[in-house]
């Protein structure tokens, strides 16, 4: 057959329809929040050049937050989700041609647009108030995966699945992440916040647990220009501390003083560092106990104590945070297969994370609802199923659907609930199947003989 340019240029436009039909259909309900151009630009800074093949850049990253959206999490899903089938591989190679850069600088962009609209009626006494804390996450069994990340040990043996650390920095206003950096499970939180501390901003107020307390840690805080509240580490003796001025009742300055070996590795540490001590009163695990807080805030009118108590309470907000992007989007057991795959897919599911508390954000501003009590996965579903309503809509109707998305988020309110606590325990019980110690290919080359041999029988 002979091919004509009539022949090339019908197979051009087709191949164009494909591609902005593609790239118009995916999560268009908040096309409006990330738009194409701002993909294409952050593409060409990066000097990431690409040919205008059928899976784009911008195909490719709204595919990337629609698996972390779509109900079964898998990259497959989320195609069929759009009415696509087949083009597995391609996908999988689409990803991979993507850089890690272009996703990171897309959540940069996407935190810097949050901030300037609504960081200003968000802060605290002139500060960004900023929970701190970790976890970790599964992925698939691959031995690259497992060298790379490591396993965990418990006294039960070794986890059968490569484990990540994870440490994420949220904006505790906005609940929004600021950042996020992930390593090998044997990597300590504290050397994982440091190389975080670069994305903050000086001002910051830093609030975490007592695994990042110490003084050597205030001391890094402070020379990187951050406040810090956090609780008293558990080696701390309250008791033993030199008081140098009293605030008010439960409430002084001292000095901690910084060990010795931590000033010998590094002689421009000083040898104590001033702080304040309050003690408070909170509840953990349902029982009351008395917690001591220290604080960079020195300065007892401009910073109660009260106030102080009250933002160390809303810390627990950064435990439900890590469970939206790990439990509502999918990022508990990472699906990829290789190092480059699991840290693109994280970074893709902070991305839908943030994009989907600004829509909230959005909303809230408009109908002057709480964001606090916003239910974050019915706006996840709702963001799912207007996006098939806008794919199909005529362009006139975008806007009103899109007004429309935001009044059905403000009606998603989550009921106030005081103390309330559950205990950690599912009430329905699984399915008993035996668990599978070996990888399924080991599996079935160890099971297939004994098929084969069972069939010859039955033959005879």
């Amino acid at each position: 057959m002979k091919v004509t340019k009539s022949h090339i240029g019908k197979q051009r436009k087709k191949l164009n329809r494909m591609r902005q039909y593609l790239e118009s259909t995916q999560l268009k309900a908040i096309h409006n929040l990330l738009p194409k151009k701002i993909i294409r630009k952050i593409c060409r800074q990066g000097e990431y050049r690409f040919r205008n093949k059928l899976l784009t850049p911008v195909v490719t990253v709204f595919h990337m937050i629609n698996a972390a959206m779509s109900r079964e999490r898998s990259f497959q899903s989320a195609w069929n989700n759009i009415g696509e089938t087949g083009r597995s591989g391609s996908l999988a190679k689409a990803r991979q041609r993507l850089p890690l850069t272009v996703l990171q600088h897309l959540d940069k962009w996407v935190v810097q647009q949050i901030e300037h609209d609504f960081t200003p009626q968000f802060k605290w006494r002139g500060h960004r108030v900023i929970g701190v804390d970790g976890t970790c996450v599964s992925m698939s069994n691959q031995a690259e995966l497992m060298r790379l990340f490591g396993q965990a040990d418990s006294k039960h043996g070794s986890s059968r699945f490569p484990i990540a650390r994870i440490v994420f920095a949220f904006m505790l206003n906005p609940l929004i992440s600021l950042g996020h950096k992930m390593s090998s499970y044997k990597t300590g939180e504290n050397a994982l916040f440091s190389g975080l501390i670069k994305k903050l901003q000086k001002g910051d107020l830093i609030i975490a647990d007592r695994r990042y307390a110490g003084a050597k840690l205030y001391v890094e805080y402070q020379r990187a220009g951050l406040e810090f509240i956090t609780r008293s580490h558990q080696c701390l003796r309250i008791g033993s501390l030199k008081i140098t001025r009293n605030l008010g009742k439960n409430d002084f300055m001292a000095a901690l003083p910084i060990s010795p070996a931590y000033r010998r590795k590094d002689p421009t540490l000083p040898e104590s560092i001033s702080v304040r001590v309050i003690k408070m009163r909170i509840k953990i695990r349902g029982i009351k106990t008395d917690v001591w807080l220290i604080t960079s805030l020195l300065d007892h009118l401009k910073y109660p104590a009260d106030e102080i108590k009250l933002w160390y309470k809303r810390r627990w907000k950064v435990e439900g945070l890590i469970e939206e992007i790990k439990i509502f989007l999918g990022a508990d057991v990472l699906r990829s297969k290789k190092p480059d795959g699991v840290h693109k897919e994280l970074a893709a599911r902070v991305i839908a994370f943030n994009l989907i508390h600004w829509l909230i954000l959005r909303s809230c501003r408009k109908f002057q609802k709480d964001a606090q009590r916003i239910s974050v996965s019915a706006t996840i579903r709702l963001t799912l199923v207007y996006s098939l309503k806008m794919s199909e809509a005529a362009m006139p109707r975008l806007p009103k659907l899109g007004d429309e998305l935001l009044g059905k988020v403000a009606q998603c309110i989550v009921p106030n609930r005081p103390g309330r606590s559950e205990p950690r325990m599912k009430r329905r019980d699984q399915k008993h199947y035996p668990i599978l110690k070996i990888s399924r290919t080991e599996w079935r080359k160890t099971n297939e003989r004994f098929d084969y041999v069972n069939k010859e029988k039955q033959l005879a």
